[in-house]
C-alpha cells in the first residue's frame, strides 16, 4: 500500500491540474458568426462555452473559409478526390474590449470527386461537417490554456 502513496505525492509534486477548469471556461461568451458554416461553429463552440450570463471574455471568431485542391488524379485524367482546408481566425477580448488572445487555426480532409454531381457535393460538405468540430476543438483548446496560463 505504501508503494502506491509514493508515486501519487510524486504526480501531485508537479502541481497537475485538469485544462479545463470550469471556471475559465464559464467566463468566456462567443459572438455570433455569420453564415451556415459559422453557425455551426459558434454551436461547436458553445458546447465548451456553454455560459452566456456572465461575459469577463469575448470570443470573436471570423467566418470559416473553406478551400478546395485537386488530390488525386486516375489515370484518365479524372479528379478523384479534392483535398478541402477550412481556416478561422479568432480574437479573445477581455471585458475592457481589450485583445487578450488574437490567432487563426486550420483543419483539412478529403471529400471524393465522383462522376454523380449531386454525390460530389454531399462529400463535399459532408466534409466540410466534419471539419468545423475540429476547428471548434482547437479554438476551445487554445483559449482555455491561455486563460488558464494567465491565472496562475
Amino acid at each position: 500500500m505504501k508503494y502506491l502513496v509514493v508515486p501519487f505525492l510524486l504526480l501531485t509534486a508537479c502541481q497537475f491540474h485538469p485544462l479545463y477548469n470550469s471556471s475559465v471556461i464559464q467566463d468566456v461568451c462567443v459572438d455570433p458568426i455569420p453564415e451556415a458554416s459559422g453557425y455551426q461553429l459558434r454551436q461547436a463552440l458553445q458546447k465548451h462555452f456553454p455560459n452566456t450570463s456572465k461575459c469577463q471574455y469575448t470570443l470573436k471568431v471570423s467566418t470559416p473559409h473553406m478551400s478546395m485542391s485537386d488530390q488525386s488524379i486516375s489515370n484518365s485524367d479524372f479528379i478523384t478526390m479534392q483535398r478541402v482546408q477550412s481556416s478561422a481566425s479568432y480574437k479573445l477580448l477581455d471585458a475592457n474590449k481589450k485583445v487578450v488572445l488574437s490567432n487563426s487555426t486550420s483543419a483539412q480532409g478529403s471529400s471524393a470527386v465522383v462522376t454523380n454531381p449531386y454525390s460530389t457535393v454531399v462529400s463535399f460538405e459532408n466534409t466540410q461537417n466534419n471539419l468545423i468540430p475540429i476547428l471548434a476543438e482547437q479554438i476551445a483548446l487554445h483559449v482555455t490554456a491561455h486563460l488558464d496560463r494567465k491565472d496562475q
